[in-house]
């Protein structure tokens, strides 16, 4: 008779050291902070999980230098000082070789170099591994402690700590590759603002119709009145023809239906978009215009209810700024609006000065560099668009704004 088997699975709840550490580790990898600020938190974890007194965390420069920009144990001051090149030093060792390297007393080593100042002496126990990203050493990390030789085991662990570490490292070099400084001219009220890069489609780039039309429609009425609270005690024709303007189209029972005929056919909105302009009613606007705008109306109940919506805190980029665009980015909370040409409304000029909105149109190259997802700094007074900048700027805008 087979006894009882005891349940096997088990659930590796908050609180175990290292499952926590690796998983914060893998966060951390993603976070947008300063490179050694962030590097160093990583040291911390890793010392932790790995039972090591110091734990540092060496990047190569494009210089191919061996900087060191994480540490947990050393004085502040090494960070960024600490300096070896590829092949100098027991670090350096590890870098040439691509090979997880250890010593049970590293400054008797004959490729161990002395850093005057660091107080690594008291810490001869070392183990060093590669931290490789398309066959490439783009960095080391470095564990040392006082006593106990590092296992083979141990070794095995910290290279496993080091894949977050080399996500981390790659993820900011190729946005160091995709980091530009994109000037336009400025539009709205002067501010310097940070938010990731939402992507406004043009009509025909759309899909589907809005999966729930009725949904898409009573956001964008949502978004109408808000956008009447915060622009209530604005006395500018342009702005208040703007709202009466999507009052109007919102009312429209001809809208309803059509876009409840379309939201089964693929391409749906584009239909709705094309042959509903061409309809005779009365908007208040050139005919031009009308067409603009509803093409613009179909594109916010695309996103409105699509997989892809325009968020708030978001930057909003586009080809142009229309009037409802500006009114939807106003109600709700983008951080800015960009866009590659020159093809701002008056009214979308005039609904951004009264919200406050950043607008910074012509940038030259937008499309080239920005990407849906990408952190980008607008700079509403000078007409300035940073996409994917260095820490350093994004720290400096962050102070900024809580000033």
């Amino acid at each position: 008779m087979r006894s009882a088997r005891a349940p096997f699975i088990h659930v590796h709840h908050a609180g175990e050291r290292g499952v926590d550490g690796i998983l914060k580790l893998i966060e951390l990898a993603g976070d947008d902070g300063p490179l050694e600020e962030l590097l160093s938190v990583m040291c911390d974890e890793i010392a932790a999980i790995a039972a090591a007194d110091v734990a540092s965390i060496y990047a190569r420069e494009p210089d191919d230098r061996l900087v060191m920009r994480g540490n947990h144990g050393f004085p502040r001051a090494a960070i960024g000082a600490v300096a070896l090149g590829i092949g100098e030093g027991i670090v350096g060792m590890v870098a040439e070789c691509m090979r997880p390297v250890s010593a049970a007393r590293a400054a008797e080593e004959p490729s161990y170099k002395h850093v005057p100042g660091l107080g690594e002496e008291r810490f001869p126990v070392f183990a060093g591994v590669p931290l490789i990203s398309g066959g490439r050493v783009i960095g080391v990390l470095v564990l040392q402690r006082e006593h106990d030789a590092f296992e083979s085991k141990e070794v095995a662990l910290a290279t496993a700590l080091g894949a977050p570490v080399t996500l981390a490292l790659e993820r900011r070099r190729l946005e160091a590759a995709r980091s530009a400084r994109l000037t336009g001219t400025a539009i709205g009220g002067p501010a310097l603002v940070l938010g990731r890069a939402d992507v406004v489609p043009t009509s025909t780039a759309l899909g589907d119709a809005a999966g729930d039309p009725a949904r898409a429609l009573a956001r964008l009425r949502d978004d109408l009145e808000r956008a009447c609270k915060r622009l209530r005690d604005v006395d500018d024709p342009l702005v208040g023809g703007a709202l009466d303007r999507l009052t109007l189209a919102l009312m429209d029972q001809r809208l309803r239906d059509r876009l409840d005929a379309a939201a089964t056919r693929p391409g749906g909105l584009r239909e709705v978009a094309r042959d509903y302009a061409r309809t005779p009613f009365k908007l208040g606007s050139e005919p031009g215009d009308r067409v603009a705008e509803i093409e613009e109306l179909c594109v916010l109940l695309g996103t409105a209810d699509g997989a892809a919506p325009l968020r708030p805190g978001a930057v909003w980029m586009g080809h142009g700024v229309g009037t409802f665009v500006a009114l939807a980015a106003a109600a709700r909370g983008a951080a800015a609006v960009i866009a590659a040409s020159d093809a701002v409304t008056p009214a979308a000029a005039a609904i951004a000065r009264a919200a406050g909105l950043p607008v910074v149109t012509e940038v030259s190259g937008l499309f080239a560099w920005a990407r849906p997802g990408d952190l980008v700094v607008v700079d509403g007074e000078a007409g300035i668009v940073l996409v994917n900048p260095p820490p350093a700027e994004v720290e400096r805008v962050r102070r900024a704004r809580v000033r």
